[in-house]
This record gives C-alpha cells, structure tokens and sequence, in this order.
C-alpha cells in the first residue's frame, strides 16, 4: 500500500496580500477574469516567496477545498494544468 503525504496548510506570517487589511476576498475567491487577473498580480507582488510555495502545495494537494479562488497567483485552470504535469511526470 502506498501513501501520500498531502501539504499542509499554508503558515501564513500574516504579510499576505490576501490577508492585508483591506483586502478584498472577491480578489482571491471572484469568478470574473478581471477579478482573477487582479489576485493573481497582487499576489506573485507581494507574497512571500515561502508563502507562496506552501500555498501551491496545499492547492495542488488539496482541489476541492481549494476551489476556484486564487492561489499562490495561480487559477483552476493553471492548478489542473500543474497536477496534470506532475502526474505526466511521475508516470515516467
């Protein structure tokens, strides 16, 4: 039997784009493309980099309680795309 080790849950420092004061969680979680293009820009500005890693992790390992929302500035799509070259990967 073989066993997976999913990532855990970000460890936010709190410095995040996405929990800033003022932050406005449509940016991260909004279905419009303008919405989307707009997390995704604040997100790869100013996110750690450590942050953004783990974040990844747990989005990629985690699909369905990650959903549609942004991401380490990453969208669904680029996230189906990733673990779908990962899979590529392992399967050679």
């Amino acid at each position: 039997m073989t066993t997976t080790d999913l990532a855990p849950w970000p460890q936010l420092t709190g410095n995040e784009p996405c929990r800033a004061p003022g932050a406005d969680p449509e940016d991260w979680t909004g279905t419009t493309l303008k919405q989307r293009a707009n997390g995704q820009k604040a997100c790869l500005s100013g996110c750690p980099e450590a942050v953004r890693e783990q974040c990844l992790a747990w989005a990629l390992d985690h699909p369905t309680r990650a959903g549609s929302a942004i991401w380490a500035g990453t969208t669904l799509s680029d996230r189906r795309r990733l673990r779908a070259e990962r899979r590529d990967a392992a399967a050679a």
